[in-house]
């Protein structure tokens, strides 16, 4: 039988959007259950669990008629508190937040409006904690068993960690090894030969495939007897294994430390492919309005804190329609590579060029010295397009129109640069296109 995620929101339409987001991405593996209030979420929470069905997450918005999100959360925490609870949350609600952390052991929040992909990142790396500690909370249960019977029960301990899936290392409370299952030697790629009986040896072992930063955090989580930790670690070749640290006791005491690894290189791989494809225009492979907005603000922040001059630029590829309608799309995405091709070998590497929509780019140029820097790389841009490009065999010019803001002059913010950078482009598509202006000079070519 599957677990059930659910969604609290007493605004239909919200719960709806939520409901059908997250059935998209996990309908296949969990129930995506709805309730309108924080009393349907409790009633149906009772009525799922008498069932017999597991809960591993709850997502609520804070703002609701009746039971508000913190007070819901908190009564759950207590009923369940292995459950892992997700607030969505506006501006104003921090002490809504700061309560339900300290209260019921607030696993995230999210700010509506919520980014999509942000949502389904975290409800995924809450799931797949959920699962973890699940396991590792089984496997720790049954090492405490088999710890209180060692002498009698050996090699029920050692049949127990090789029937678990992950990788396990049991060290006893001098950091000696006392076990290992296979899973744990194919994830290090141990030698046959390897064994318990010289644990430094093991722990070289373990520690030559690392990255330097993350082979010394390693190292010194080895001397740590009391500590529970969750993280990653880097190897050399690319992959990345997760681990879970936790302290290993036996009658109230310290014995020992029970290692889990996991190797998660695929679903980080597939992680930031996502990410990727949600920032990235998937025709020219160049950044979208989404990140450019970011890298932007960034750079603003940069030049005012350094006392800088910056500029950005938006670009538009004339008369592109008429290259669709006279020789088809196919042709058109071919002219906007190889523009793109063109546009990017006169940017410096602190440029940055995206997509903003159609046949429509922006620039931004940080650590410049004066408006003039800006001209003169304007200036190769609309040259680098005169050559003919020759697509499909067909000879195809291209040009294209400027429009430059420079920071400060043009604008102290995100907002006034891009609209004096538009209202610059519409000046240089005025004046004939196939050129470049700015606020403080319509038309500018060098010779």
């Amino acid at each position: 039988m599957k677990a059930a995620i659910i969604c609290v929101d007493d605004e239909w339409t919200i719960l709806t959007t939520l409901g059908q987001q997250l059935k998209r991405y996990f309908g296949k593996d969990y129930e995506i259950e709805l309730a309108n209030s924080g009393a349907e979420a409790l009633s149906l929470c009772v009525e799922l669990t008498a069932e017999g069905l597991e809960i591993p997450l709850v997502i609520s918005d804070q703002r609701m008629q009746g039971m508000e999100g913190d007070t819901l959360l908190i009564q759950l925490h207590k009923l369940y508190p292995k459950m892992l609870k997700i607030m969505l949350t506006g501006q104003a609600d921090a002490d809504s937040v700061g309560n339900v952390v300290n209260a019921a052991a607030l696993y995230r929040y999210i700010r509506k409006p919520w980014d999509e992909t942000d949502l389904i990142l975290t409800v995924a790396e809450a799931l797949r904690s959920f699962e973890q500690e699940q396991r590792l909370a089984s496997q720790n249960q049954l090492l405490k068993e088999i710890n209180a019977k060692l002498e009698s029960s050996l090699s029920l301990l050692l049949a127990s960690l090789e029937a678990t899936i992950d990788g396990v290392l049991v060290l006893d409370f001098a950091g000696k090894v006392v076990s290992f299952n296979q899973k744990f030697a194919a994830i290090w790629n141990l030698p046959a030969s390897t064994s318990t009986d010289d644990s430094q040896k093991l722990v070289d072992l373990i520690l030559e495939p690392l990255i330097e930063a993350d082979a010394i955090a390693f190292k010194a989580l080895l001397m740590q007897e009391n500590i529970k930790k969750r993280d990653l670690l880097r190897l050399k070749n690319g992959n990345v294994i997760e681990y879970y640290l936790q302290p290993q006791q036996l009658a109230g005491k310290i014995v020992g430390q029970v290692w889990s690894f996991r190797d998660v290189t695929q679903e980080k791989q597939t992680e930031e492919a996502f990410k990727y494809q949600a920032l990235h225009d998937p025709l020219t492979n160049l950044p979208n309005r989404a990140l450019f907005d970011q890298k932007l603000s960034e750079a603003l922040t940069y030049a005012a804190y350094n006392s800088e001059i910056m500029a950005m630029m938006f670009l538009d590829l004339d008369r592109f329609k008429e290259v669709n309608d006279t020789f088809g799309h196919s042709v058109g995405d071919l002219l906007l590579q190889g523009v793109i091709q063109r546009l990017v070998s006169c940017l410096r590497e602190v440029d940055l060029i995206a997509r903003w929509g159609g046949d429509e780019f922006a620039i931004v140029l940080p650590q410049i010295r004066s408006r003039k820097d800006a001209g003169e790389i304007a200036h190769r841009l609309v040259t680098a397009l005169q050559p003919e490009f020759i697509l499909e065999g067909h000879r195809i010019h291209a040009t294209v129109s400027i429009g430059i803001a420079v920071y400060p002059d043009d604008g102290l913010d995100s907002g006034t640069l891009l609209r004096s950078a538009d209202r610059a482009l519409y000046q240089a598509k005025k004046s004939g296109r196939n050129n470049y202006s700015s606020l403080e000079q319509l038309t500018e070519k060098l010779r």
